[in-house]
């Protein structure tokens, strides 16, 4: 089983909305974001989503089968990048693959000297949770208000990675 763990190009429209809409329709419980509504997005939506955001697709012998995003946090997240739309699909789970994609966001962070990892997990994904804990990550003491669903709370978790110099 050949893994790939590669960073989405500005070329790479398609690619990033079938993957994103696969994540959507087969865990619609893990995220905030609904597959009706994304389905309907333009062409620059998606293409506005790879200019800002950092994504990476993950292959297994040249097929996708996951994907996640990384931006700059903004202050009110208490970390410095922030992980969305992590997604592996489910016949590929359980098999270490989250780890390489930890790896990825981690190299970025010490490209852009961010010491600080923080995602969003609903409370009741346990599994996603465990998930996050075998890989380091924490959760923080509060939950927060979910910025995609007015009026559901999630669960933030954070991860140190610490800084280059």
């Amino acid at each position: 089983m050949h893994i790939e763990v590669v960073k989405a190009e500005l070329s790479e429209v398609e690619r990033l909305r079938a993957l994103r809409l696969a994540a959507l329709e087969t865990a619609p419980y893990a995220f905030g974001a609904k597959y009706e509504d994304e389905l309907l997005k333009p062409a620059t939506s998606w293409q506005d989503r790879l200019k800002n955001t950092y994504w990476c697709f993950v292959t297994v012998d040249g097929k996708d089968i996951g994907l996640l995003a990384v931006d700059k946090a903004e202050k009110d997240r208490k970390s410095d990048c922030w992980i969305s739309s992590w997604w592996i699909s489910e016949e590929y789970r359980g098999k270490g693959i989250p780890k390489l994609m930890l790896d990825w966001v981690e190299s970025l962070c010490f490209d852009n000297n961010w010491e600080k990892i923080g995602l969003g997990v609903w409370p009741e994904n346990k599994r996603a949770i465990s998930a996050y804990i075998k890989l380091g990550f924490v959760a923080g003491s509060e939950p927060m208000p979910s910025r995609s669903i007015p009026g559901e709370m999630y669960l933030p978790m954070f991860k140190d990675v610490g800084s280059k110099v």
